[in-house]
This record gives C-alpha cells, structure tokens and sequence, in this order.
C-alpha cells in the first residue's frame, strides 16, 4: 500500500481528510515493529538530528511548546518513512532528494478529494491542482501558515528536513496545544494531522516505540549539525576552555556513567574496548558527515547498538563516560582531526555547541591548546 495516500490506505477517509494539514504517502497498517533495529531504529542519522533539532528549539515557536522528538519521529515514519519515501535521500545539509511530494490531488486518486492549486506551483510544482510537498507531507496553504525555518538559514523549505521538522512541531502546538505525554492530548493532536482513527492509532504506537527506545539527547545546535557532547549541566565554562597536558584534545572531569553523545552525524569507524597497554580503554571513533573523525574515550561502556559501521545522529548516545584505559579519574577524552589527519583544537568548538551556536571544526587551529 505503499504511495496511497492516507486516506486510500485506511479506506476511504479521504472526505474528512481533505481539510486536514497533510496526506501521507506511506502506509498506515503496518504497526509497532516486532524488534528494535539498531542506528536510531532505522532512522537515516541527519533526519533524527532534526527530529532532536525541532524538540530543542520547539518552545521558540510558541510559549510553551513541548514535543519531544519521538512525536515527530511518529508522524514522519507513516508520512514519508522518515523521509525515504520513494528512494528519497538527505543531504548531511537536510534537503531531500528527489523531492517528496504527495498524489495530485485532482480527485482520479480513490480516497481523495479535488483540491485546486493555491501556490502556482510554487512548492508543489503543479499550477492547476495541490499536493503535499516534502517529508511531513505538508499540503501548500499549511505549509505558508505554518512553516519554519528550523537552521536559520533565512528560508523556510518543506524539502529540508531541518525546516519540516521544525513545522511538524510548530502545526501541533499551534492548533492543538497539550501535554502530549497524555494519551488524550496526543490522540487529539494527531487526530488534528490526520482525522483517521487508524492513522492516530499507528502513529501513537511509533511514537511509543520511539520513546521506549534507548537513545537520549544532548544539547543540539540550532541547524541540527552539532551537539554538545555531555548533558550541558555537568560541565563548567572553566572546563571547557581549560587546555590539554599534551597535543589538542580535551579531558572533561565527569562523573561515571555520563550518557556521552556523538556530537556530529556519521559512521563508527572504530569501536575500543580495555586491553592491557590500551590508551583509550572503551570508546569509539566516528567519521563524520564533514569529514573530521571526532574519537571518545574512556568510558565505562559503550551504547549496546554501536557496530562498526552503524550510522549515528548528532545528540545520539554513543557511550557512559568512565575511567578505563589510560586514566587517572573519571572523564570523557574528546579528540579530533580534520581530513588531513591533523588534530584540532577542540576547546572553541565545545564553547560554541555548549551554548547552541553551530561552529563548524573546518577552520579549527591545530595550535595554541596545549600547555
């Protein structure tokens, strides 16, 4: 059932749909998986910064607003399959390519209604009839009344992730506020995305999957590309600035047991674990989507689901801080090198994702972070 709209594919709604924000292209019967799936249980690792991107930034939409990421996840795994609908890719950026649209809604589709072309084409590419645009399956008239420019980059895109995701959160808040860890407040929501009650139904049931699934957050910077690699409270100013005993990296005193989050999207290339005359005792190395390979060390553990070769979110938890390897008490070591192989101070860096600010380590000095 696969590119039906969501009206088709529950059975004919398509008559109380029709005013609703969205028409979904994926199906809606298939429910909660029977297994977890490891890298963000399936969840292309730039579309779930953006999910932890919309809940950070979500209360900058409205006074108020909550949506904790997994809500979001909820509606785009039966909208658009996280934004793979069709064969659809994300650039580490957060466009989608091609782009996703919906059915022309010129009433030949069964299970849809006739709507006339509001844009001229501009966000769906059709002048004489509408469709929805993007990965959250926005229809023209609600993209222009509630889209967002989620990285600030001036433009608000339904085909950036970033942008849609931040939407998905602004269209909830706006037109039914709640408390949507209240089982009444989010059906009333969803039900305001769709007026399906098996819609409402598969959708709550990912969202419940989502939640229950052993990944947390750290503070994500506003595009959604960069996080603050420890929870943003358990670390000083002082701290982070402080220089390294030996070339350019970082030690941050933390407690064992710190949930240490990747602070890049990318690829684990390299997994450590304790060994006798092992340095970094256990940790992982992740090749990022900008080409720097950021190194933890030191934990206690590392997150169950990492794999060599596994993809991961920025803001994803990747291990436990710890005291293994060599060290002389409980920290996280961070290290990085650009794609010469040279390490990088990382001290600048950490100050801006601390505080939001999306600071790439393309220009990071090599120098100066040493004593």
């Amino acid at each position: 059932r696969v590119g039906m709209v969501a009206a088709a594919a529950v059975g004919g709604t398509g008559a109380a749909l029709v005013a609703m924000m969205v028409w979904g292209i994926a199906a809606v019967g298939a429910r909660t998986p029977a297994a977890a799936g490891a890298e963000a249980a399936g969840i292309p690792p730039v579309v779930f910064s953006a999910y932890l991107a919309a809940e950070t930034n979500a209360p900058m939409v409205t006074e108020g607003c909550v949506v904790d990421w997994p809500v979001v996840a909820g509606i785009w795994k039966v909208e658009s399959g996280h934004a793979t609908y069709g064969g659809a890719t994300v650039d580490p950026a957060g466009t989608v390519a091609p782009p996703i649209y919906g059915p022309t809604l010129d009433g030949t589709t069964p299970g849809t209604q006739i709507i006339s072309d509001t844009d001229n084409g501009v966000l769906d590419g059709d002048t004489r009839w509408d469709r929805a645009v993007g990965p959250a399956q926005f229809l023209p008239a609600s993209w222009r009344s509630y889209g967002q420019d989620g990285n600030s980059d001036g433009t608000a895109d339904p085909h950036n992730v970033y942008d849609a995701a931040l939407s998905t959160a602004a269209y909830l808040c706006m037109r039914t506020p709640g408390d949507y860890h209240q089982p009444d407040d989010l059906a009333r929501a969803i039900r305001g995305y769709n007026h399906s009650d098996e819609y409402v139904d598969s959708v709550v049931d990912w969202i419940a999957y989502y939640r229950a699934f052993a990944h947390t957050a750290g503070t994500i910077t506003a595009d959604g590309q960069y996080a603050f690699p420890l929870p943003a409270g358990s670390v000083t100013l002082a701290q982070i600035r402080a220089t390294h005993h030996d070339y350019p990296a970082t030690d941050l005193a933390v407690p064992e047991g710190t949930p240490v989050y990747a602070a890049h999207p990318g690829t684990v290339t390299n997994l450590y674990t304790p060994c006798a005359g092992c340095r970094c005792g256990w940790g992982v190395t992740i090749t990022g989507l900008d080409d720097h390979r950021y190194t933890y060390c030191h934990g206690q553990t590392l997150a169950p689901h990492l794999q060599t070769g596994s993809t991961v979110a920025a803001g994803e938890t990747v291990m436990a801080s710890g005291n293994t390897g060599n060290s002389t008490g409980p920290h996280l070591h961070l290290q990085i090198r650009n794609p010469a192989g040279d390490l990088v101070c990382p001290q600048p860096l950490l100050e801006a994702w601390w505080t939001g600010v999306a600071l790439t380590p393309a220009a990071a000095p090599t120098t100066g972070c040493t004593h």
